[in-house]
């Protein structure tokens, strides 16, 4: 118990239980079922923070090839659920390869950082997008490509960011889906389409606004009791949340991710490895990415990309594979010594 790290596994705990909280108050039918994700990747938690994380790392290699089969295996196993091969079935239960690739995939790059093989993290990131999984490939996208850019000083690295901002507004018109390039022109003019493509955004801004400073009370929220808000249980939870516990219970999880990240760029100054600062830096932009994207398409601030927010939304994957993430960062944590900030 002394060596677990507080500060990294407490809000995580308290952000499941939120999530827990507002599901069991909107949508009951996936509350128990949440109820059994959240089990699931607290043992797992348990039993990946037991291990030594560099045995993890000493199978980074294999553990490329596992993440290209995890992600062969819904297109040839997998079911075709709203316009992509993203899932498999394991029972009664979906499993988005996508999701457990990730931690995988972030351990490869910082082991092989210096060694051209590296760029071979292209061919996943690549079979992601096609699946169609756009904002997956995002979050990940975002770990990889700070890992890349870390070793360099901000004056070297702001080029890469101005050309990359270039290249994919070149592109873009070229290589995103019909659907993605309508949420984008409804990002800018929701209400040029307000009954399809600008519906969540209008949707989600109403929910937040009504919420006021302590929100309508649990079970109260319109927006999402009646239905109004789509998705309001996975991507749309966060304005779920700011209509039923209102300003203050949006800021609580703004403090709870803040204190997440925090510990995390911490824990990057502490490791004293190479490969150990790039992975927890690679978890620490994959996370702060998806959460900004998130929330911001929640508020109306950025464009929707079916991004969901970490430890709140509703998915078994994502919260296996940010437990197993997690259980790494403890490991991490322990052999650093647990030292006091």
């Amino acid at each position: 118990m002394k060596r677990i790290d507080w500060w990294l596994i407490l809000p995580v705990l308290f952000l499941l239980s939120i999530s827990l909280l507002i599901l069991r108050s909107t949508t009951l039918n996936v509350f128990w079922v949440q109820m059994s994700f959240v089990s699931v990747g607290i043992v797992t938690w348990l039993i990946v923070s037991s291990i030594d994380y560099k045995i993890f790392m000493a199978f980074w290699a294999w553990g490329f090839i596992l993440s290209i089969v995890l992600l062969i295996l819904p297109i040839v196993f997998g079911n075709y659920v709203r316009g992509s091969y993203r899932w498999i079935s394991l029972g009664p239960v979906l499993v988005q390869t996508s999701e457990i690739v990730k931690p995988i995939l972030l351990i490869f790059v910082a082991m092989g950082l210096r060694k051209w093989y590296s760029w071979l993290v292209l061919l996943p990131l690549f079979m992601i997008w096609r699946q169609p999984d756009l904002g997956s490939m995002l979050v990940l996208l975002s770990g990889v490509f700070f890992m890349f850019v870390s070793r360099y000083s901000f004056k070297k690295v702001l080029p890469w960011v101005f050309g990359s901002l270039i290249i994919v507004g070149l592109t873009a018109q070229l290589f995103l889906h019909g659907y993605q390039k309508e949420r984008l022109t409804s990002f800018f003019n929701p209400y040029s389409d307000p009954l399809n493509n600008g519906y969540h955004v209008i949707q989600s801004v109403i929910a937040v606004g009504s919420g006021g400073i302590w929100g309508r009370g649990l079970g109260r929220g319109t927006q999402s009791q009646l239905r109004f808000l789509p998705e309001h249980h996975t991507d749309f939870i966060f304005a779920t949340t700011a209509e039923e516990l209102g300003f203050a219970g949006s800021i609580l999880i703004l403090i709870l991710y803040f204190v997440i990240l925090w510990r995390i760029y911490i824990l990057s100054k502490l490791a004293t490895n190479q490969p150990d600062i790039l992975f927890v830096q690679g978890v620490l932009s994959m996370l702060t990415f998806q959460i900004f994207v998130n929330i911001g398409m929640n508020i109306g601030l950025a464009p929707v990309t079916g991004i969901t927010l970490p430890f709140l939304s509703y998915g078994g994957s994502s919260i296996v594979a940010l437990m197993i993430t997690f259980g790494i960062l403890q490991s991490i944590s322990s052999q650093i010594g647990n030292k006091q900030v």
